[in-house]
């Protein structure tokens, strides 16, 4: 894990009104991409969001440990602006069993414009892809969601 070097305490994931603070969310709720900000962030700084599940294919046997939903590059200032989708966004569709995710905000230290995406979503590292990039971890937010019931 990253020790952070900043710490922003207001990092605000939303689906829709609702802030994400832990709470069970449905696939329906979390299909689009979140609004995102950092009310406290310097006008100035850039940053990286991940999202990515610890739980696939299931919180009991993840084999596919960590999934990558998202990967959001160049983000700038307290409203996340003008960043670009390094990896576009796919909403949680977990197949068994209740899943955390985690929507990671990390400083960046230079652009990411050139960055290219894992070769595939399945084993994802978070904290190896942010040392390959010099990111520094500010923020993590969670929320689950829970498999459709047939």
């Amino acid at each position: 894990t990253i020790s952070p070097v900043v710490c922003l305490e207001d990092f605000q994931v939303l689906y829709g009104p609702t802030k994400c603070e832990g709470q069970l969310f449905t696939e329906a709720e979390t299909s689009k991409k979140p609004a995102i900000s950092a009310p406290s962030a310097a006008s100035t700084d850039t940053f990286t969001v991940l999202m990515w599940d610890p739980d696939a294919p299931s919180p009991s046997n993840p084999l596919c440990k960590s999934w990558l939903h998202w990967i959001y590059v160049d983000a700038v200032g307290k409203h996340l602006t003008g960043g670009t989708d390094a990896e576009a966004y796919a909403g949680p569709t977990p197949p068994e069993g209740v899943h955390t995710y985690h929507v990671t905000l990390y400083k960046q230290m230079e652009s990411m414009a050139a960055v290219q995406p894992p070769s595939e979503r399945c084993h994802f590292d978070p904290t190896a892809f942010a040392n390959e990039h010099g990111l520094q971890q500010v923020s993590d937010v969670t929320f689950k969601v829970a498999a459709a019931t047939a």
